[in-house]
């Protein structure tokens, strides 16, 4: 049967094929898994697709996909030496108490508490989101975040530890703050995005940024 996930993609060379992936789409298949990144994708190209790194199944936004594997072990390795540069914006609950920073608390990773950095800045709120906010009663702010470590749901569990929890987080965030978004402002979903992924192409540095998919046009 054929898919019926249409993917965007925003960019694409012999190479690497860069998309816009949808919350709620899978990354990679596998058991359990309906849909993926790599197996609809690789139907919608005609040809089969490697995942140069991943983005959790609710978190929106840019994913590189190499179009074969040596490709793939090349780019895997510009993102592992983070030559390739991932930003993240995230709606949160709360107010950090600085405008600027970095989040350094360990994480656990099999049962190890492992060093992490992730580096945020507060990003000025929309106009209709602080009236819908303000109008609900909700403390809310816009984040711009890069990761310095690449621990597993490490900007999920960062900005909950520091008491600004993401919108939409069920699992590490704050379940009643989340049905109060969900019901006073619309906020239906996790309200995390990789909106800028910049690329050492062969001609320079290139940035490709989207509009996440929790702010409007």
């Amino acid at each position: 049967m054929k898919s019926e996930t249409f993917i965007p993609v925003v960019y694409e060379d012999d190479e690497i094929i860069l998309v816009n992936k949808k919350s709620g789409l899978a990354s990679q298949g596998g058991a359990g898994v309906g849909r993926s990144v790599d197996t609809d994708l690789a139907e919608q190209i005609g040809q089969k697709v490697f995942l140069c790194h991943r983005l959790d199944k609710d978190t929106s936004g840019l994913l590189l996909c190499a179009k074969s594997s040596a490709a793939a072990n090349k780019w895997s390795r510009l993102v592992g030496e983070k030559s390739v540069k991932k930003e993240y914006l995230a709606l949160c609950f709360g107010t950090p108490k600085s405008p600027s920073g970095k989040i350094t608390l360990p994480i656990k990773e099999k049962g190890q508490s492992k060093s992490a950095m992730t580096l945020y800045e507060r990003e000025k709120l929309p106009d209709f989101l602080e009236e819908e906010a303000k109008a609900s009663r909700l403390d809310v702010c816009l984040m711009r975040l890069t990761l310095a470590t690449g621990r597993t749901h490490q900007i999920r569990i960062h900005l909950a530890q520091s008491g600004l929890p993401i919108i939409g987080d069920d699992k590490y965030g704050d379940f009643g703050l989340n049905k109060a978004a969900k019901r006073d402002m619309g906020l239906k979903r996790l309200c995390l995005c990789a909106f800028r992924l910049t690329l050492p192409l062969s001609t320079g540095q290139r940035a490709f940024e989207i509009q996440p998919d929790f702010l409007p046009e």
